[in-house]
C-alpha cells in the first residue's frame, strides 16, 4: 500500500490492475535485497531464514 501510494498500479483496458498488489510488493522486496546498495545493511540470509 506505501509502495501504491507512490506510484499507483496502472489499471489496463479491461479494468484489472496491470500487477497484483502482492506482485507490486514481492517485486519491491525483491530488488531491495538484490540491489548492491542495500547488500551490507541487510544481511540477506538471516532476512529470508526469520532468525
Amino acid at each position: 500500500i506505501y509502495l501504491h501510494a507512490i506510484k499507483p498500479i496502472p489499471i489496463k483496458k479491461h479494468g484489472r490492475k496491470a500487477k497484483t498488489i502482492f506482485k507490486y510488493g514481492l517485486s519491491f522486496i525483491a530488488s531491495v535485497l538484490l540491489n548492491s546498495e542495500y547488500q551490507s545493511s541487510i544481511n540477506v540470509i538471516a532476512f529470508l531464514s526469520c532468525t
